[in-house]
């Protein structure tokens, strides 16, 4: 077997086949963030969307919206962000509790998706 693999290793030299696979794995690598950033963002828009239905309608199935992109952030998102969302709920009755928790929930989902502000 190793006898199989020094022609190999001659013809295609030693270094195109390292850069090769460092090249492929770090395309592979490039895809598993895109993707990771991708389906945070979907959660994040989705959880913003069903918060603004729940403030606005104040309906029961508002707020089973909200509840389900809740769980789907506790999916995909940081810890940070989880305890962001958690103190949303929190706030529910105290004003300007809320406005922290909306600054604290900006800021964690600003962190966890990687965007300079």
């Amino acid at each position: 077997m190793m006898l199989q693999l020094i022609p190999l290793l001659t013809a295609f030299g030693l270094g195109s086949i390292v850069t090769t696979l460092v090249q492929a794995w770090l395309s592979q690598r490039s895809k598993k963030d895109e993707l990771r950033f991708q389906e945070k963002k979907a959660a994040y828009v989705g959880l913003l969307e069903a918060y603004h239905r729940a403030a606005v309608e104040g309906t029961d199935e508002a707020a089973k919206h909200f509840a389900y992109w809740q769980m789907r952030c506790d999916l995909v998102a940081s810890k940070e962000v989880r305890d962001a969302i958690r103190l949303i709920i929190d706030t529910n009755d105290d004003r300007s509790g809320r406005v922290r928790a909306h600054a604290t929930l900006q800021e964690a989902m600003r962190a966890d998706l990687g965007i300079v502000r």
